[in-house]
């Protein structure tokens, strides 16, 4: 369809020639379509196929002056138009004939110029001829474009709505002007004028709408809602002076949407035409712009802009909402980047209609890495400029800084407390019953949400475990193993007494004592942050029960109370290894232990401990906890129930010393898989 396109244009510039200030009024261009029927068609009734087009208009005509910039190549004629002066050799690209016959003045005198522009350095115009006119005949040119070369045949348009498409949508700011254009294309004996196709097209109909530009100042815009098919210039301003367009404004990334939703009709093209007086007064004298004189084009168009979201406002809400709910979904659980948004209304307000959560997750990321740089920008130039500042000065400065840091660290701990919250819920699920087996998971299954098995610190990295669901101070020791038997990473210092040996001896007779065991867990190493004073540092010792396990024999391999008793005495009076040989701590007598049991509560179970001295209650009432002089260990039996709602506790504090207590809701939103 280009050589199509380049002789309507041609046609259009030389009824803007003949007809300078009327030429919407009085200009005609007609777009004869030729078919013939396929040479293996037997059918009378079937598809005519597409030859070529012969595209007429009442224009000045291909005079001399016209007729020597069309013999050269890249003429500079029609430049202010855009125009390359090539176009013409797409006809004969693509159509094996091009024949042109335009009749013109010379002198006072009709003329009638024909030839047959052709794909030869030798005789590129053929067939020409210049015959006089009778002085009544009116000037203009037909261009006969026909039998497709090889190449396009297959490519061109056979239906007639495609065809009328093509068209209207090439010439969509053409078409979208204040007055109907005389441009009519006949195919097959049917006439359609594709100026009343354009405004027939129109979704909704509106009326022009008056919009203030200042206190004298106004403008009148049309409101036009077009199937996308048929507006490829996408969601613009058009404005129209003088009865054409003449600045086409894009506004897409305005109001953030390429397309408008439309349940039923399809993706739609917002396209606001805008004239009026103030409009036709300003066009310059090239008629491709305007000047306004004192008036800011920007503002002019800024206003226009605005008076056309308020239009597409029903069209925008939903996207509004999605975009919002989209922003609010990410703060939710990734407080990181609250820190990034000051004003989350205006931001949200702002966001572009078309981003997807990859799109918004970049620029919020970004805003929150170019505010961190500018945060470490003025701490150092408050370093670099302090011996310069008085003392209230400076103070000030260190004061707004802290506030900034401040925020930042606040969303940096929501973000901690978010993921908490995702850990909570992953132990509530992993400790359910599966319907269909009517079982709970296994033990190793639940283990794996506090601590990988089989692993020590030295294969794991800090933020690889969760104890902080057992005790928040487990979450700072710098020694962990998980699973892994005693041998691996405790040893006899260089000499052992007889005494010692002959206890062990006597511990093992009864199942007490042995260097195979695993505890599930056993934590060593002072705290990484605080340390008490001339006191010695906990080891700590968990053991799980899997969920689905109600039932204790008492027999040594069956009763938790000796299992860990059984891994202090094995423990005692041996020196503990990191993997690299390290040496991490001594246990002796004098060494305490925290020890806690995570199981379900049972009756067995509360005898089992009552049993061994273990009755006191905990403050929850399920619970219980004893402290086992003999020793030096404090132990909490801490049912699953408990765990979980003690955890979801101190999370929730920290949700509600934060004023984030709205991101609890997002986390309960989605069930995890197992």
């Amino acid at each position: 369809m280009m050589p199509v396109y380049e002789a309507v244009t041609n046609a259009l510039y030389a009824i803007q020639e003949r007809y300078p200030e009327t030429w919407a009024d009085d200009g005609r261009i007609t777009i004869d379509v030729l078919r013939q029927k396929p040479d293996n068609s037997t059918d009378a009734d079937g598809p005519q196929t597409v030859d070529g087009f012969v595209v007429t208009d009442n224009g000045i005509g291909l005079d001399d002056i016209l007729f020597g910039h069309f013999q050269e190549l890249d003429t500079e004629y029609r430049s202010s138009k855009k125009g390359r002066g090539i176009g013409r050799l797409s006809w004969i690209k693509v159509f094996n004939s091009a024949e042109i016959l335009s009749v013109f003045e010379r002198n006072g005198e009709k003329i009638a110029r024909e030839f047959t522009f052709r794909l030869s350095n030798e005789r590129p115009f053929d067939a020409y001829s210049e015959a006089p006119q009778y002085n009544t005949v009116g000037t203009g040119t037909k261009v006969k474009l026909h039998s497709f070369r090889d190449a396009y045949s297959t490519k061109a348009y056979v239906d007639p709505q495609d065809i009328r498409n093509s068209l209207l949508s090439h010439f969509i700011a053409l078409f979208a002007q204040p007055k109907r254009l005389k441009i009519d294309l006949i195919d097959d004996g049917e006439v359609t004028n594709l100026s009343n196709l354009f405004f027939d097209s129109i979704v909704a109909p509106t009326s022009p709408v008056e919009v203030a530009i200042d206190e004298r100042h106004a403008a009148s815009i049309l409101h036009v809602l077009l199937p996308k098919n048929l507006a490829p210039i996408g969601n613009s301003l058009i404005y129209c002076a003088a009865d054409r367009s003449v600045i086409t404004k894009p506004i897409s990334e305005m109001i953030g949407l390429k397309a408008l939703p439309h349940a039923t009709l399809g993706p739609l093209i917002y396209i606001g035409l805008v004239s009026g007086p103030l409009f036709d007064d300003a066009l310059n004298h090239e008629r491709t712009g305007f000047d306004f004189g004192d008036i800011d084009f920007d503002i002019v168009n800024k206003a226009l802009v605005n008076t056309a979201k308020q239009f597409l406002d029903p069209f925008l809400a939903e996207p509004r909402r999605r975009n919002r709910e989209m922003l609010d979904k990410l703060l939710e659980t990734n407080p990181l980047y609250a820190s990034a948004i000051d004003d989350v209304e205006g931001y949200a307000a702002g966001m572009p209609l078309n981003w997807d959560e990859t799109r918004l997750v970049q620029d919020v990321a970004l805003k929150r890495h170019r505010a961190t740089k500018a945060l470490f920008r003025q701490v150092e130039k408050l370093e670099a400029n302090s011996a310069s500042m008085s003392d209230e000065t400076f103070a000030a400065h260190v004061a707004d800084l802290s506030a900034q840091l401040g925020d930042a660290e606040k969303s940096a701990l929501a973000q901690y407390v978010v993921e908490r919250r995702w850990v909570i819920e992953l132990l509530k699920e992993r400790r359910k019953i599966d319907l269909t087996t009517s079982r709970h998971e296994p033990e190793n299954i639940v283990h794996e949400v506090f601590c990988p098995l089989g692993v020590t610190s030295d294969t794991i990295d800090y933020d690889d475990h969760n104890l902080w669901l057992i005790d928040d101070r487990l979450a700072y020791y710098s020694y962990i193993t998980s699973d892994r038997p005693i041998k691996s990473f405790a040893r006899d210092p260089a000499e052992v007494g007889a005494w010692i040996e002959e206890r062990r001896s006597d511990l093992a007779a009864m199942g007490a004592f042995g260097e195979a065991g695993e505890p599930d867990l056993a934590i060593f190493k002072r705290p990484m942050l605080f340390r008490r004073a001339n006191t010695m540092d906990p080891a700590v010792i968990v053991e799980f029960k899997s969920p689905s396990k109600t039932t204790y024999s008492g027999a040594p391999g069956d009763n938790p109370v000796i299992q860990i008793r059984k891994y202090i005495e094995s423990l005692l009076e041996k020196s503990c290894y990191a993997y690299d040989g390290q040496r991490i701590t001594d246990i002796n007598k004098g060494t305490p232990f925290l020890c806690f049991l995570i199981a379900e509560p049972s009756h067995q179970l509360y005898e089992l401990l009552r049993q061994h001295q273990i009755h006191k209650p905990t403050p929850d009432g399920d619970g219980r906890f004893a402290y086992l002089e003999d020793l030096n260990a404090y132990f909490e039996f801490i049912p699953y129930d408990q765990v979980l709602k003690n955890a979801a506790l101190r999370n929730e504090a920290f949700f509600r010393k934060l004023k984030v207590e709205r991101l609890m809701a997002s986390s309960r939103r989605k069930p995890l898989e197992k």
